[in-house]
């Protein structure tokens, strides 16, 4: 009787799993439109990546959502947090954070940060300046056999980008194998 119990209270668990947002990877463009019938998306093709996106509020935070497909089967997951806004580097850098404390109570992600000019890296009260300033790409992982999950704000050419990204680790091996076919 108690496996009966624990399988039956099991296998709800694994059929609603979710990788991203309310989609699994492997499923398909038409299950992602028929989970969200009222979205409207756009769509966008290149190296083999069919991508669906379109914008939303994250965490109370303008972005577009994008759902990437090879295959038609879902393979990866993004946010990619204010890319039109003119916030400043203090703000981005308080998204960032805000974000990244979300992720944290879900996730044990580790600092996989660059910094380009080490000027300020033992003072976290300049960090938002050391953003500012090109001294530093925040960045966090983690991983494990099923998610690979990133998360980054950075500044190039006077440009921030903040990107929230998850995938399956076929999808990492598929973008390394196109891009090794590069060359």
């Amino acid at each position: 009787m108690k496996k009966l119990v624990f399988i039956l209270l099991f296998i709800p668990l694994i059929s609603f799993s979710q990788d991203f947002r309310k989609m699994s990877f492997g499923q398909s463009t038409e299950e992602l439109k028929q989970t969200y019938p009222a979205t409207e998306f756009t769509f966008e093709e290149g190296n083999g990546i069919s991508i669906l996106y379109h914008s939303d509020s994250v965490g109370g935070i303008e972005a577009i959502v994008s759902y990437m497909f090879v295959d038609n089967s879902l393979m990866a997951g993004a946010y990619t947090f204010d890319y039109t806004s003119t916030k400043s580097a203090d703000d981005r850098y308080k998204d960032y954070k805000y974000i990244s404390g979300i992720l944290n109570d879900k996730y044990e992600m580790e600092d996989d940060s660059t910094w380009h000019n080490d000027s300020y890296k033992n003072d976290s009260n300049s960090y938002a300046h050391a953003l500012a300033m090109g001294y530093v790409d925040f960045d966090e992982r983690y991983d494990n056999d099923k998610v690979l999950i990133r998360h980054s704000v950075e500044k190039s050419d006077g440009v921030y980008t903040h990107i929230l990204g998850y995938s399956s680790p076929s999808f990492a091996d598929y973008v390394e194998a196109e891009n090794d076919s590069d060359f």
